[in-house]
């Protein structure tokens, strides 16, 4: 009997399908980004109990950008400089790091973003 799938670790089954999709592993990464961005900012507005018109308004851009960012469903991460602008216009600062990765990047050189272990924290109020 050929148990290929059934009873192995998500972590094994992720590595077999690298080894059809060499590029998984980068999509999945950048997907984590968004969503650690996504919910971060909805955690932080919704600490300062406004809402995302208010936010945008406060920040200076449309409300559709406010739930672009904030939504698992956006195809593109959020450019740095918005997100740092939306966040220091509720009195918060945009922290970022960088970390030694666990594993090798396999990932294409093309975008520097998913080269590096970002880790993305906000500050308390200053």
């Amino acid at each position: 009997m050929n148990k290929k799938y059934i009873g192995e670790s998500l972590e094994d089954t992720i590595k077999i399908w690298e080894k059809r999709d060499p590029g998984l592993r980068a999509k999945i990464d950048e997907y984590k980004e968004k969503a650690e961005l996504a919910i971060l900012l909805k955690k932080t507005r919704k600490k300062e109990a406004i809402s995302q018109t208010a936010l945008a308004v406060k920040a200076n851009v449309p409300q559709s950008v406010i739930a672009r960012i904030e939504s698992l469903e956006s195809k593109s991460l959020p450019r740095l400089d918005l997100y740092s602008r939306i966040l220091s216009s509720i009195g918060y600062r945009l922290v970022i790091g960088a970390e030694k990765s666990k594993r090798p990047l396999t990932v294409p050189r093309l975008s520097l973003k998913r080269n590096v272990n970002r880790e993305l924290a906000v500050a308390g109020k200053q």
